[in-house]
């Protein structure tokens, strides 16, 4: 409060003080008169905006008047020089500049210490932003009379194999589903981000899903730390340039064909972002993250990822957006073991299935070998047949006051080029060749969405519609959507729906998805629950789904 006051009573006092000559002209005399009304409005605004008290902007006022009223000290007279008083010019451009300065310092100085404001809160709490969204979603799974009954599934134990976890294909399912997220991002600096956010969902089910179902007898449901991450902003080179640490949200540029929206990443990715002009940027993003750490093993395993891309208007209303991404996921493949488990003194120290790609992991669609060894007559401990370095490429086409709604096309294309015949023929450690193994390793999918992009009011909507076709080894199907198939690889189909704004941040959306397996072309007949008449691989089976979800969603 101090700077301010010397501020004020400075400009009061030239305001106030009296011509020290009978010669100053009438032009100076009318500067006085405008610097003292300048001076008298800006206290007055002070008063009105409650960060200066009426008493004390009068205390102020009187101390500038008896100041002024002084004499001033009248230094000797030099008889060689004649009495002269000179007033400097200022011309009318800089004083105006000078006003405006004072009052821009004097209004943000008030604003950021918050003067007059005895209710004020600290300020560590305005860097603080909590967020939040629940979802409640009645769903309904509906499976065809034809599909394979699920326990031939489960009598594979030779490789290749497919989908051998199935436990239900046969009958239709409903049930409430619970989302609950709770999040806070707190501003540490003009650098560093740091956000944490917590989320409902079974931990031991699905790496991609935070829907808790309901119906536990009314028992308690736990929570997740989903988020827990600090983002860098350094000032080098580039403004652009950040890099996450932690449990983080995916940092590429990408759909729910590679990612499904509910995933979070684990380890370190930096981005770079370019902008050229508003309309034309460019953006880098590279990151490691560890995705299981062996004890007994050296080979880790890891995804690394990389992606570069662009953005730009292509005309008023019309923003593109591209990127291509590669990923290499480290150490993911199966390799069948050459000797028993290890026993006796040897047994818990030894490496052994390092390979395996774990149930809790899993869903279904991918090609699996038998890691166990030859002698083995236990149950399969499954791995990934082939490797997986799989290519993206994302584009994303949105159309704002170009057609009577907002408009988005979105298209995504992955080709897996780690699949390599002679390499799966190897691991598996048989001799005879794989004859019912297919490379199939391509997935894409087109999306078309009109309306509102985010809903925010009463009368906001949106719908979708969306085609879909994904290869059994184009990507992990641990990581995928758990929407279309009921999440996995291996099959093809559509999807539709809307959403509709109910009130301020609250929403009901429909959604309709039909799928069925891909016929890779090695045929699959058998009677129905006679597995003895089974011709061709498991992957050709029929296995047809259709999903039906009705949600009511909040924000805050």
């Amino acid at each position: 409060m101090k700077p301010i006051l010397t501020l004020l009573t400075a400009a009061l006092l030239a305001a106030t003080a009296p011509a020290q000559a009978q010669t100053t002209a009438a032009s100076d005399k009318e500067e006085l008169a405008r610097l003292r009304a300048t001076t008298q409005a800006l206290i007055d605004a002070l008063v009105a905006q409650g960060l200066l008290t009426r008493d004390k902007a009068e205390a102020i006022l009187k101390q500038a008047q008896v100041t002024a009223a002084a004499p001033a000290p009248q230094p000797q007279a030099d008889a060689a020089k004649p009495n002269v008083l000179r007033i400097p010019y200022v011309p009318e451009t800089v004083r105006q500049q000078m006003r405006e300065e004072i009052k821009a310092e004097v209004l943000a100085q008030a604003k950021g210490e918050r003067w007059g404001q005895p209710d004020a809160l600290p300020d560590w709490v305005g860097r603080i932003k909590l967020s939040g969204d629940l979802r409640v979603r009645g769903q309904a799974e509906f499976f065809d009379d034809q599909n394979l009954p699920a326990e031939v599934y489960r009598t594979q134990t030779a490789s290749p194999a497919w989908s051998p976890d199935l436990s239900n294909t046969g009958t239709d399912r409903q049930r409430l589903t619970l989302r609950g997220r709770l999040g806070v991002d707190v501003r540490l600096s003009e650098q560093v981000l740091a956000g944490l956010r917590i989320a409902t969902g079974n931990t031991g089910s699905s790496a991609t899903s935070t829907s808790q179902t309901l119906g536990s007898n009314f028992n308690r449901y736990t929570l997740g730390l989903e988020r827990a991450y600090l983002r860098w902003q350094p000032p080098l080179f580039f403004n652009g340039l950040s890099a996450d640490f932690g449990r983080m949200p995916n940092p590429f540029f990408s759909t729910d064909l590679a990612w499904a929206d509910d995933l979070a990443f684990d380890g370190v990715a930096t981005k770079l972002t370019h902008a050229f002009t508003p309309q034309r940027s460019l953006f880098a993003t590279a990151g490691v993250f560890p995705l299981e750490e062996l004890n007994l093993s050296s080979q880790d395993k890891w995804l690394l990822g990389a992606q570069v891309g662009g953005e730009i208007d292509l005309a008023r209303g019309v923003q593109f957006k591209l990127g291509l991404a590669a990923y290499d996921f480290r150490h993911m493949e199966g390799k069948r073991e050459a000797n028993p488990p290890p026993s006796g003194p040897r047994n818990g120290t030894t490496n052994y299935f390092a390979s395996q790609y774990p149930s809790s992991l899993r869903l279904k669609g991918n090609t699996l070998i038998n890691l166990n060894d030859p002698t083995s007559t236990a149950s399969p401990t499954w791995g990934l047949a082939a490797k997986f370095r799989p290519v993206n490429l994302t584009a994303s086409l949105q159309l704002d006051d170009v057609l009577p709604v907002p408009a988005s096309l979105t298209l995504d294309w992955i080709k897996n080029t780690g699949f390599d015949l002679k390499d799966i023929q190897a691991r598996t450690g048989v001799t005879t060749p794989l004859a019912d193994l297919r490379e199939k390793t391509t997935a894409l999918q087109g999306r078309l969405q009109i309306g509102k992009a985010t809903l925010a009011r009463r009368g906001d909507w949106q719908a979708f519609t969306a085609y879909r076709l994904v290869q059994r080894d184009a990507w992990i199907d641990g990581f995928t959507d758990t929407t279309w198939h009921l999440g996995g690889t291996n099959y093809k189909g559509w999807s539709l729906g809307g959403s509709i704004g109910l009130d301020r941040n609250f929403w009901l959306s429909g959604r309709w998805t039909s799928t069925r397996n891909l016929d890779d072309g090695v045929r699959f007949l058998a009677v129905p629950g006679d597995a003895s008449s089974l011709s061709g691989n498991l992957s050709s089976a029929p296995l047809r789904i259709e999903v039906f979800q009705l949600d009511l969603n909040a924000r805050f």
